[in-house]
């Protein structure tokens, strides 16, 4: 289990930017650690790094486990480091199941702790609802459930997986007032049961959860005349890469 992450000079160059300019930071079990930054920064790019998708340009990521000496990201299976995470994207998308079986697909939690769950995502009410309660079939990438449905499912289940990191992508980005309440409940749940928590924000909300604050920034590397390449189409790029990272991020490690 990794109790250190060490990010060190972390830099990814796409066209004539740096998606990720000079990012450092550590991210420590028991401790909420927030990435922010403008639309198109670098965020979801530099998550992507750090769940070994991409490699960065310059800087690396080491990891410390309480048992063992550090290791580079680099130099571990990706499969291995997958299995210690618990990923929660913006749009969370569901393999087909019944909800029960996509709440907690290792099957391991007991009846009390489902519930328990449940209340602390909001998802008993939604489960309350359905024709067959924990037994409602989701089809393909969760349709039946709405968007916010899937982002508590998505929350449910990574406080289920009893896994060391969990990564949230904007988790109240489409959610209301009372429901961003609930999920700062889960934040806090999941740093008290002594996880690593990285969380993707922009609401202040979700800032003042935070036990380390991360500011990731794109930057240009080349001039270039204002005609060809302009303010806008800097953010254009970067938020290019951020999305195409944010894709792979869910493609490969939601499972």
């Amino acid at each position: 289990m990794t109790d250190i992450m060490q990010v060190e000079g972390l830099c990814i160059a796409f066209g004539g930017l740096k998606a990720v300019d000079g990012v450092s930071f550590t991210a420590e079990r028991n401790k909420i650690t927030t990435v922010i930054g403008p639309n198109g920064a670098g965020k979801s790019t530099a998550v992507a790094v750090l769940l070994g998708l991409l490699a960065p340009d310059q800087g690396q990521v080491t990891l410390e486990p309480d048992d063992a000496a550090p290791v580079r990201l680099a130099d571990i299976s990706l499969s291995g480091w997958w299995a210690q995470i618990s990923w929660v994207p913006q749009r969370p998308v569901a393999e087909p199941g019944t909800v029960r079986d996509r709440a907690d697909p290792a099957g391991r939690a007991s009846e009390a702790e489902l519930a328990r769950v449940a209340r602390l995502t909001g998802l008993d009410e939604i489960v309350a609802g359905l024709p067959d309660g924990w037994e409602t079939q989701l089809g393909q990438g969760g349709s039946g459930f709405s968007l916010g449905q899937r982002q508590r499912l998505a929350l449910t289940r990574a406080l289920l997986e009893d896994r060391p990191l969990v990564v949230l992508d904007e988790p109240t980005a489409h959610l209301d007032a009372a429901a961003e309440s609930q999920v700062l409940a889960v934040v806090d749940d999941l740093r008290r049961a002594g996880r690593t928590v990285l969380l993707v924000a922009h609401r202040p909300a979700l800032l003042a959860v935070a036990d380390d604050v991360v500011h990731v920034t794109a930057a240009q590397l080349t001039a270039q005349p204002s005609a060809q390449l302009s303010g806008a189409g800097d953010r254009s790029a970067a938020e290019g890469v951020d999305e195409g990272a944010d894709k792979g991020v869910d493609e490969a490690v939601t499972r």
